[in-house]
């Protein structure tokens, strides 16, 4: 069966280009464009291109302000709010680690929340930004209720995602980005569509029974059980209590009425290296601990020791050569809106 991919460079004119015709501010659509394409590259294609139609659907409908009155409120020396105004999560989010990174270059480390914010995609997006300062990178966002309370049948908090980055040695980013349960329900949609089984353990349905049937599933099951939920609650306090937005099963739905503000939170950190220890001898020895881990004693032939971040750079070098995939359905809905739009789609490589 032949594949479809798209060259990451050519795809971003595009997006891009499309933001802007719809009359999103000129810096707000080049940064989601950017967070779109770093997070199809890293290969999270949940939160990437994929979304492009979704996001757009958004602006159309009044639930994403396109041209927002942004407002960063100092709280202290090192804290601050920075308020959305319902823009693009991408470009917020942004525009949030920017400010923690500045506050941490003249105080060690910066710590900002983020209020009346939509989805914010990928939090590596924004990590990565830390690392390239020297520094560690903090995230946190909250999401839709899908995940499964334990002992309840009910769920109550997201699949609320944190993010952990720190640099490395040799220009690499040691990221550690994951929700607390182990599949988004973005890949239950998915699996709906295509009537494949889901992995045991990730899904209960209605009834909080766990089920490996996509037509069944209604939840996503927690990591670890109170474990994995209690991890989801961290994020939703950083979130939604420390924001002033809405928390628990109060926050609002990806899907549904376009027309309704999602009045998302998130939380970004950033702190100096050097103020604790000189960045190069920090980055040698976490590069020295990845590669101890990495050189550990295989299982197997065909067994693999990762440390977080291994997996999405070695399918970021892929794809950077040989193209972001995308699957037919996902390539018909951005023809239709290159059609709509009046732009020209880029070529797509079958392979």
């Amino acid at each position: 069966m032949s594949s479809m991919h798209i060259d990451h460079k050519k795809i971003f004119i595009f997006i891009n280009q499309l933001f802007l015709k719809i009359g999103v501010e000129k810096e707000v659509a080049r940064l989601t464009t950017e967070g779109l394409i770093h997070t199809s590259l890293h290969g999270v294609d949940t939160h990437g291109i994929r979304l492009l139609p979704h996001y757009i659907s958004g602006i159309e409908q009044g639930r994403i302000n396109k041209k927002p009155n942004l407002a960063f409120n100092k709280t202290s020396e090192s804290t601050g709010i920075y308020d959305a105004d319902n823009t693009l999560g991408y470009a917020a989010g942004m525009y949030a680690m920017r400010h923690a990174i500045k506050i941490a270059e003249k105080n060690g480390a910066g710590f900002v929340s983020v209020k009346n914010s939509s989805h914010c995609g990928a939090l590596s997006f924004y990590g990565f930004e830390a690392a390239k300062h020297d520094m560690i990178g903090i995230g946190f966002t909250h999401a839709t209720s899908k995940m499964k309370a334990p002992g309840s049948n009910e769920s109550f908090f997201g699949t609320n995602p944190m993010c952990f980055t720190a640099p490395i040695s040799n220009d690499q980013v040691f990221c550690f980005d994951s929700a607390p349960t182990s599949i988004p329900f973005h890949k239950v949609i998915h699996h709906k569509e295509t009537n494949e089984p889901l992995p045991s353990g990730a899904a209960a349905d209605k009834d909080g029974n766990e089920t490996t049937n996509p037509q069944e599933a209604t939840q996503l099951l927690p990591i670890g059980d109170y474990k994995g939920f209690g991890l989801a609650m961290v994020a939703d306090i950083f979130s939604g209590l420390l924001s002033g937005m809405p928390a628990g099963r109060e926050v609002s739905k990806m899907y549904g009425d376009m027309s309704q503000k999602r009045y998302l939170g998130h939380f970004f950190g950033a702190i100096k290296i050097d103020v604790f220890e000189k960045p190069e001898i920090f980055k040698k020895r976490l590069q020295s601990l990845s590669d101890e881990i990495r050189n550990l004693p295989l299982m197997n032939d065909e067994s693999n020791n990762y440390v977080p971040g291994d997996i999405e750079n070695i399918i970021f070098k892929k794809r950077v050569l040989g193209g972001i995939p995308l699957r037919e359905s996902e390539l018909k809905k951005l023809i239709i809106l290159s059609k709509k739009y009046d732009l020209i789609f880029p070529n797509v490589k079958k392979t």
